[in-house]
C-alpha cells in the first residue's frame, strides 16, 4: 500500500504545482531534485501550459511594446497590461485596465537590443521572437521565467556577412538588411509534429538586369532555425513559384495552429524595365508556411482587397474566436472615404470564397489585438500621439486607455505571462515509439489541422500557345535528351502566354471562350535566345521575341499576348518562354544544359514557327511531376502564311 500512497502523493503534488505561476515554479525547482525533475519534465510543462491557457481565457492580458520618454530620451518599454471584464455593464462593454507592469529586458542582452530598434516578430506559447532592425540578431525571449536566447547567425541568406557586397548594386560595406526591413522576412512558430520551435527567415536576393532591358526577380532564399538543434539549415523555396510569377512573403502576421502567415505579393518573374513600376505587381495575397511539412502555400484575399487597382491598405491578420480574421481598410462611400472591414477565413473551397465579411465600421486606426470576442485594442495612427483605445464591435463605442506611447509605433500580443517553456533546452518532448509520449504535444492538438484550406481543392490555370506537331516533335527530342542527363518531368512543348490565373474552373472557361473572339488569327513565334534561370519552371528555356516593333510577326505576337492577358485580368508585357527543362539544377549544371541544347539541335535556338492553337490548362504548381496537370479546353487560330 505504501507504493500506492506514494503515487497518490506524487499525483497530488503534480496537480497542485501545475496550477502555480511561473515565478513560483522557478523557485520550487530548488526544493529538491525530484521537484526539479518534475517541473522541467516536458509532459509537466505541456500540462501546465494547457491548464494556464484555460484558466486565463476569461482574463486577457496584453504584452505591449511602446515608446516612452525616460531619462530625457525615447526608449522602448515592454508593458504587461492586465484587463478585467465589464461585469456590471457600466463600461458599455469595455474591459478595464486592472494593472500595468513594465517588464525589464535582461541587462545581459546586448546593447543593440535596447531602445526603439527592437521589434516583435511573433509569439507562440508565450515565447516572444524579437529582432533589432539594424543588427538583425534574432532573439527568443520568455519573460515569465526570465530566459532569453540569441540565435546563432545564419550563413545562407543575402544579409549574411559572408554574402554582403555580392549583390549587384549594393554597396560592399552596407549590410543587405539595411536596404530592406529585416523584420519583414522572419516568421516564428511551433511544429507540433516534432514538438519543436522554428524560426523561418526569407531572403530576397534582388533583381538581375538582362542586357535586353528586362528586370528578373531572382528566386527567394529561405533558412529555417530549429530550437532543438540550435542551428540553421537552408530550405528550397520552389513552392513560392508558378510558371510565370513568384510569391513574395512581405510582412509576417501571426502563427496559428501549425501555420505561419504573411501578407504577401505576387510578382512577375520578369518584366520590361519601362513597365517595372506599373506591371511587376499582380495582386496582394496571403502566404502560409506549414511548420511540419515545411511547404509554402498561398491564398487570395477577399474581394476587392486582392485587386491591385482598388485602394486598400493596413491589412492585418489576427486570431478571433479561434479563427483567422483579416482586417482591411478599403475605399468606399463612408464619411471618411474608407472603412474597416473584418473578414473571417471559412473552410477553403475555392480562391474566391475562403472569406466571409462579418463587420464593417468607420475607423481608420491600427488594430493591435483582440481583448475578447467583441473588443479590439487599437492605436491612433492619424497623428503621432500613440494613444491606445478599445473598440467594442457590438456597442460601436470606443474607450481610451490610461496608457500611451509617444509615437504610433506600438506592437501588442495576447500574452498571459504563464509559460514555463524553456528556450535554453531541457523540456523538449522527444518523438519516440513509447506509448506514453505518442501523440503528445505542447499544444492541445498533436498535429496541424486539416489542410482543407490549402490543399488541392482549387487550382490555378494557364493559357498555352501550342506549336505545330512537327515543331513539337523537334523540341521533344531535345527535351528528352536533357531529361536523360539532368532529370525532371516530361513537358508538353508550349509557350506560357498567361500564367497564374486564379479563378474557378467555370470562370476560367468563360474567359477562355471570350478570348476566342479577341484572338482569332494565328501568329509567328520567333526564338530569340536560350536562357537558364534558377527557377524550377524556367530552368532551361527558349525566350520568344515579343518586342514591339513595326515587324509584323513581333507585333502580332505582342498584340495576341496582351489580349490574352487582359481577358484574364493581367495588364502586362511579360516575355513568353518555351521551357525545355524543369529542374533544380546548380549554376554549373544549367550552364552545361544550355550548351547541350546547341549541340543537340542548334536550329531550335533561332527558329520561327506559327502558333495555330491556344489551350487552357489546369495547373497544380505544387505537383512538380506534372501528373495532375490537364488540358481542359483548346481552340484553333486562323493562320495565313
Amino acid at each position: 500500500m505504501s507504493g500506492v500512497h506514494k503515487n497518490i502523493e506524487q499525483d497530488v503534488v503534480e496537480q497542485i504545482l501545475s496550477t502555480l505561476p511561473p515565478k513560483t515554479l522557478v523557485r520550487f525547482k530548488c526544493v529538491s531534485k525530484r521537484w526539479y525533475a518534475l517541473i522541467t519534465n516536458p509532459r509537466f510543462v505541456a500540462k501546465h501550459l494547457s491548464i494556464s491557457k484555460h484558466n486565463n481565457r476569461s482574463t486577457p492580458s496584453i504584452l505591449l511594446k511602446r515608446l516612452v520618454h525616460k531619462d530625457s530620451e525615447t526608449q522602448a518599454v515592454f508593458s504587461l497590461l492586465k484587463f478585467r471584464n465589464d461585469v456590471d455593464g457600466g463600461g458599455e462593454g469595455h474591459s478595464f485596465v486592472s494593472g500595468v507592469e513594465d517588464i525589464d529586458i535582461p541587462s545581459s542582452m546586448s546593447l543593440e537590443t535596447r531602445g526603439s530598434s527592437l521589434h516583435i516578430i511573433g509569439h507562440c506559447n508565450e515565447i516572444i521572437c524579437l529582432v533589432p532592425a539594424v543588427s538583425g540578431e534574432v532573439i527568443l525571449w520568455n519573460p515569465a521565467i526570465h530566459e532569453f536566447k540569441p540565435l546563432p547567425p545564419q550563413p545562407y541568406l543575402p544579409n549574411s556577412p559572408e554574402i554582403i557586397g555580392t549583390l549587384p548594386g549594393w554597396p560592399k560595406d552596407v549590410p543587405y538588411s539595411i536596404h530592406r526591413e529585416y523584420m519583414d522576412s522572419l516568421g516564428f512558430g511551433y511544429d507540433p509534429r516534432s514538438n519543436d520551435y522554428k524560426v523561418v527567415n526569407i531572403g530576397y536576393p534582388g533583381v538581375e538586369y538582362s542586357p535586353d532591358g528586362y528586370n528578373i526577380n531572382l528566386p527567394l532564399k529561405t533558412a529555417v532555425y530549429t530550437l532543438s538543434t540550435d542551428s540553421w539549415r537552408e530550405m528550397k523555396t520552389f513552392s513560392l513559384e508558378t510558371q510565370s510569377t513568384i510569391l513574395f512573403p512581405d510582412r509576417f502576421q501571426l502563427y496559428f495552429k501549425g501555420m505561419c502567415y504573411w501578407s504577401g505579393l505576387e510578382l512577375h518573374k520578369e518584366v520590361h524595365l519601362f513597365d517595372a513600376m506599373e506591371e511587376e505587381f499582380i495582386r496582394n495575397i496571403i502566404i502560409l508556411f506549414d511548420m511540419g511539412d515545411e511547404v509554402f502555400h498561398d491564398m487570395l484575399l477577399p474581394g476587392s482587397l486582392s485587386d491591385p487597382f482598388e485602394f486598400s491598405f493596413n491589412m492585418r491578420l489576427l486570431v478571433w474566436n479561434e479563427s483567422i480574421a483579416l482586417f482591411g481598410l478599403q475605399s468606399d462611400n463612408s464619411p471618411y472615404g474608407v472603412s474597416f472591414g473584418i473578414w473571417v477565413m471559412d473552410e477553403f473551397d475555392g480562391p474566391k470564397t475562403p472569406w466571409t465579411k462579418h463587420i464593417c465600421f468607420e475607423l481608420t486606426e491600427k488594430p493591435l489585438a483582440f481583448l475578447n470576442s467583441d473588443e479590439i485594442l487599437m492605436e491612433v495612427i492619424k497623428d503621432t500621439s500613440g494613444r491606445l483605445f478599445s473598440y467594442n464591435l457590438s456597442t460601436k463605442t470606443l474607450k481610451y486607455l490610461p496608457i500611451d506611447s509617444v509615437q504610433n509605433d506600438s506592437a501588442a500580443v495576447v500574452y498571459g505571462n504563464y509559460s514555463i517553456v524553456s528556450i535554453l533546452g531541457g523540456n523538449k518532448l522527444e518523438n519516440t515509439d513509447n506509448s506514453t509520449n505518442a501523440g503528445f504535444s505542447l499544444f492541445e492538438y498533436s498535429f496541424p489541422p486539416s489542410h482543407s484550406m490549402v490543399d488541392n481543392e482549387w487550382h490555378s490555370y494557364s493559357v498555352w500557345a501550342i506549336p505545330p506537331d512537327d515543331v513539337s516533335l523537334k523540341i521533344k527530342k531535345v527535351m528528352q535528351a536533357l531529361r536523360l542527363e539532368f532529370g525532371g518531368p516530361e513537358i508538353e512543348p508550349h509557350i506560357t502566354v498567361v500564367g497564374s490565373i486564379r479563378m474557378t474552373q467555370e470562370n476560367a472557361l468563360d474567359e477562355f471562350r471570350s478570348l476566342q473572339s479577341c484572338v482569332t488569327s494565328g501568329y509567328k513565334a520567333k526564338v530569340n535566345q536560350v536562357v537558364t534561370r534558377s527557377f524550377y519552371f524556367q530552368c532551361v528555356s527558349l525566350v520568344i521575341d515579343s518586342s514591339f516593333s513595326s515587324d509584323d510577326e513581333s507585333f502580332e505576337l505582342w498584340r495576341a499576348t496582351g489580349a490574352c492577358g487582359r481577358c484574364f485580368g493581367f495588364h502586362n508585357s511579360v516575355r513568353p518562354h518555351l521551357s525545355l527543362l524543369y529542374g533544380n539544377l546548380t549554376e554549373e549544371e544549367r550552364r552545361k544544359a544550355k550548351e547541350k541544347v546547341s549541340i543537340l539541335d542548334k536550329s531550335i535556338t533561332s527558329m520561327s514557327f506559327p502558333i495555330t492553337r491556344l489551350a487552357l490548362h489546369k495547373i497544380d504548381y505544387k505537383d512538380k511531376t506534372l501528373k495532375s496537370w490537364e488540358k481542359i479546353a483548346e481552340y484553333t487560330l486562323q493562320y495565313f502564311d
